[in-house]
């Protein structure tokens, strides 16, 4: 991994556990932009990666409904004319692309939405379309179809805090408008494509051992709402770094652990903090005391 180690890096400090934590962002900087952790060989392995995965093992990484092929040709038209428009130096095909093509030339994994039928709490909408190479333990075909907030079952507190507030963000959005968030969690290995999450043996191990096996994952999030479909267009840019990348900015690791001390016991659980959090603290407790 090639970096500049003062890097500014991802205010994982600033991000609370179960919100929405939206902001604005220029539509310039919304695609194929720098990775989080400054890796300038990440891009690189994420592409090679898709270029396998795409045609391998379509089943996995890429669905589309019926009821979702014109937003997902819409997803694709937007995302070439963005590339056409802001990166001019990146070949593209001349002629019309699908969205198995176009997400095959971005880092980003891209999900479609449209408005499910309406009910008494409103409208929940619903995922009709994924190219999704990266997941962080969740298979696209279980989610395939699905309205947002039963995607997110098993997030503790997303149906009573989360579920209404995303589904009005997403009806409210206007056209043209970028919204971005950060998401953080903590995984064993350096697997991008992770729909599973592996065994964990978590005996004691030194500093040395564990900054090889943890691993900081940094997802920017950007939501987009289609200008022909109307259907909104999830982009999701994964990051990841060992722990030894952090060797000399220890203090991220350590706005981690702060954070992982903030979440309730589910949401603890959830991430699987458990079997790293004991790896996490044996390095802090290395490299902020004796720094290299």
């Amino acid at each position: 991994m090639r970096q500049t180690d003062n890097h500014p890096l991802p205010p994982v400090g600033e991000l609370p556990a179960l919100s929405m934590g939206l902001r604005g962002c220029a539509l310039e900087q919304w695609l194929d932009g720098p990775d989080a952790f400054n890796d300038q060989d990440m891009r690189a392995r994420q592409l090679a990666e898709k270029q396998g995965l795409l045609p391998e093992k379509t089943a996995d990484v890429f669905a589309c409904l019926d009821e979702g092929c014109a937003a997902a040709q819409d997803a694709a038209d937007t995302i070439a004319g963005h590339l056409r428009a802001h990166h001019p130096d990146q070949p593209l095909p001349l002629q019309p692309v699908n969205l198995h093509q176009i997400t095959a030339l971005i880092p980003e994994d891209v999900l479609i939405l449209t408005p499910a039928q309406m009910s008494a709490a409103g409208t929940d909408w619903r995922l009709v379309a994924a190219s999704l190479c990266f997941p962080s333990h969740w298979c696209l075909a279980e989610k395939m179809g699905l309205s947002i907030t039963a995607i997110h079952r098993p997030v503790p507190g997303f149906a009573d805090r989360l579920a209404a507030p995303v589904n009005r963000f997403f009806t409210t959005m206007q056209s043209g408008r970028l919204s971005q968030r950060l998401n953080w969690s903590v995984q064993t290995g350096d697997k991008l494509h992770a729909p599973a999450r592996p065994p964990f043996d978590a005996a004691a191990r030194t500093a040395e051992a564990w900054e090889e096996i943890i691993h900081i994952r940094i997802e920017r999030q950007c939501f987009y709402k289609l200008p022909v479909t109307g259907a909104v267009i999830f982009t999701i840019r994964t990051s990841l770094a060992p722990l030894k990348r952090f060797r000399q900015q220890p203090g991220f690791i350590e706005a981690v652990l702060g954070q992982a001390d903030k979440l309730t016991p589910a949401f603890y659980a959830y991430k699987s903090l458990g079997e790293v959090e004991d790896g996490l603290r044996v390095w802090i407790d290395k490299h902020l005391s004796c720094p290299t």
